[in-house]
C-alpha cells in the first residue's frame, strides 16, 4: 500500500482517522465481497493519484466490527469522508474511479471553502 493508504483497527482509527487535518476517506470492506473487491483497485489507483491531498485507508468489517457498528455501516462497500474529526459525507455501494474522483473533488472544493 502506498503511504496514504493504510489498514485500519480499532487501535489507529483515532490517531488516522479522527485526528488528521488532511481529508481521509475510509472504505469499509471485506474480502468475501464481490462488490467490494470490485471497488478496491478504483479505490487503491485513486489513492495513488491523490497522494498529496487525501489519505485513503480500508477497514475490514469483518475484523473491525465493533468500529463498524458505531459508525454505523449497515452496507457494503461504503466509504465515508472524515475532516477535522468529523464525517462530512459518505457513500454506501460500489463506487468506479471516475464518479469517485468527481465526489472527491466536490468535497475538497467545498472543504477548501468552508
Amino acid at each position: 500500500m502506498a503511504d496514504n493508504y493504510i489498514e485500519l483497527t480499532n487501535e489507529n482509527f483515532a490517531e488516522q482517522v479522527l485526528e488528521s487535518s488532511r481529508l481521509v476517506i475510509v472504505n469499509f470492506s471485506t474480502e468475501q465481497s464481490a462488490a467490494c473487491q470490485i471497488q478496491e483497485p478504483e479505490f487503491a489507483a485513486l489513492s495513488r493519484e491523490y497522494q498529496d491531498r487525501v489519505t485513503f485507508a480500508k477497514l475490514n468489517v469483518d475484523s473491525q466490527a465493533e468500529l463498524t457498528h458505531d459508525l454505523k455501516v449497515t452496507g457494503i462497500p461504503t466509504l465515508i469522508f472524515f475532516k477535522g474529526g468529523q464525517e462530512i459525507y459518505r457513500i454506501p455501494g460500489v463506487m468506479m474511479r471516475n464518479r469517485l474522483r468527481r465526489q472527491i473533488e466536490g468535497v475538497l472544493l467545498a472543504a477548501n471553502n468552508a
